[in-house]
């Protein structure tokens, strides 16, 4: 709801030799998550575009299928505000991205609001959305991503429509 959200990801890894073709994974996914899992040539497949990385399917297994990657990865949403002036849910910059590249985009993002902040904003305070707002969000994200080195496996978004 506010200027940054930070969500634990992890990409779960799958061994097929272990799947027995219960498809509790898929069906849990469609229920409680994205439905990024189908049951394909008795084999579980997923849409790696889909999945959220919520862990659904590693919980839901019952032969150990699918497990946790030892890698900590997260989704960092952005510009979300609360308010009862023009509220709305923050939306996806980057997901599968590490902890060291959300602490350097932080950084980043504090220099970005220090530059482009409305100096006369009531109490010398303003959301980072209203900023982005002025700004457009392509400069926002080369700002916040100024010498950035993000994992192989991260992803941003290319625009963010609210």
């Amino acid at each position: 709801m506010h200027d940054f959200g930070i969500i634990g990801m992890n990409e779960p890894q799958y061994e097929t030799y272990r799947c027995i073709g219960c498809q509790a994974c898929v069906k849990t996914c469609e229920k409680k998550s994205a439905g990024a899992l189908k049951f394909e040539n008795f084999k579980v497949v997923r849409d790696h575009q889909k999945c959220i990385g919520c862990g659904e399917c590693v919980l839901k297994c019952p032969t150990g299928a699918w497990t946790r990657s030892a890698t900590k990865l997260y989704q960092l949403v952005i510009m979300g505000r609360t308010g009862k002036k023009n509220p709305r849910i923050a939306q996806l910059f980057i997901k599968w991205v590490n902890e060291e590249s959300i602490i350097e985009i932080i950084k980043n993002t504090y220099k970005y609001v220090h530059n482009f902040i409305d100096k006369d904003a009531p109490g010398g305070k303003e959301h980072v959305g209203y900023i982005v707002n002025r700004t457009g969000y392509q400069v926002f994200k080369t700002w916040a991503l100024k010498d950035v080195i993000l994992n192989p496996e991260a992803e941003v978004a290319k625009c963010i429509y609210w």
